[in-house]
């Protein structure tokens, strides 16, 4: 018997597959098979490509279908197929580095209480985290610690995590036939995680396990041609908003220091989220704040220039100021503000909503 299966599924991208197969290939031994589904969009190029492979290797089944299924009916059918102890789920744009998945499974045997875990998905142009597992907001998740820097010591660290990101990460096979697989209501988005909620709400961990790598070229491993992800969106959060925990707070405590607490802060807010959820998120974290801000929305789309949309009377405050925005790469560029600000030492700091902490001074 194998020690695990892989299930990918594959679309119409001969180059990324056949990058995909020759990373694979180089890192796995004839100990895990691989269980390929191919809708039938794919071009000629990539199919031949891939009956090739299945002659040459016989660890690879190949299962081609007459149309596009989804992410997770395609999925389904691939680790329905296996008999193996452990499914690997990778996007075809995943890329593990050495022998993280041989790491992966170690785990796993060794961790029976583990019902899911993931690990440790990295930017490819940059080398930063791109995801270490889910977050959850006020109706809002995101990926823990986009943009930070791997060697970050909260990002080395194993953790639970409510819910986890399907790309790269392995299950039980038998939780997963219990389970009946991702719900197929999922088409191209929120199965994975949809999935490690429920196998947490069980009682099985769902880990973040960073000894594991692997490089994601975000956004190219799923078909989302014709399929708007709003419903989807919804039919997740009907099914699962009132059960989920608000956890980033939790993040944001694992990262703060007591001194972080001895300063009134001046809230600026450069989010997608309003102050009143803002209010919610940091209700249990003991902040001093004695006012507040908003950036207007039009201008906080993109990169945040705190000249063209913060009053000089905030920047020039000697009041410390807490920055709360979607990502901390949004703003922390503004150098200039910064120096000025580092000047009289306030104690600034930024939030963004996947639980990264930040000190522009530093």
């Amino acid at each position: 018997m194998y020690k695990a299966s892989i299930i990918v599924t594959i679309s119409n991208e001969y180059a990324l597959t056949e990058n995909f197969f020759k990373n694979l290939f180089q890192i796995i031994n004839d100990d895990i098979n691989i269980f390929t589904v191919v809708d039938g969009e794919t071009d000629v190029k990539t199919v031949r490509f891939l009956q090739e492979l299945q002659n040459n290797h016989s660890n690879i089944s190949v299962i081609f279908e007459n149309e596009n299924l989804g992410f997770s009916k395609a999925n389904n059918i691939g680790a329905f197929r296996s008999e193996s102890p452990y499914l690997i789920f990778l996007n075809s744009d995943t890329f593990p580095v050495g022998d993280a998945l041989y790491k992966m499974i170690k785990f796993m045997d060794s961790s029976p209480d583990t019902g899911v875990a993931q690990g440790l998905i990295l930017y490819p142009q940059s080398n930063l985290v791109q995801s270490a597992g889910h977050i959850f907001g006020f109706y809002k998740t995101t990926h823990v610690f986009d943009g930070l820097e791997q060697e970050n010591p909260v990002v080395q660290k194993m953790a639970e995590r409510q819910a986890l990101a399907s790309g790269f990460y392995i299950t039980r096979r038998q939780l997963f036939v219990e389970e009946k697989g991702f719900d197929e209501l999922f088409y191209n988005a929120w199965e994975g995680l949809e999935y490690s909620l429920k196998i947490h709400a069980r009682g099985y961990k769902c880990m973040y396990y960073p000894e594991a790598k692997a490089y994601h070229v975000k956004g190219s491993g799923r078909n989302r041609r014709f399929r708007d992800e709003s419903y989807q969106t919804g039919y997740f959060w009907h099914r699962w908003g009132e059960k989920i925990r608000i956890d980033l707070p939790d993040i944001y405590r694992l990262q703060l220091q007591e001194e972080d607490y001895k300063y009134q802060y001046l809230l600026v807010n450069g989010s997608s989220i309003r102050e009143d959820i803002w209010s919610i998120l940091l209700k249990e974290i003991p902040f001093h704040m004695i006012g507040q801000y908003h950036i207007e929305k039009s201008m906080s789309k993109k990169a945040i220039s705190l000249e063209d949309s913060v009053p000089a009377s905030f920047l020039q405050s000697r009041t410390s100021l807490l920055f709360v925005v979607d990502n901390f790469r949004d703003i922390i560029n503004n150098y200039r503000v910064f120096n000025y600000r580092h000047s009289f030492r306030p104690h600034d700091m930024i939030l963004d909503l996947h639980g990264n902490v930040k000190y522009p001074s530093e």
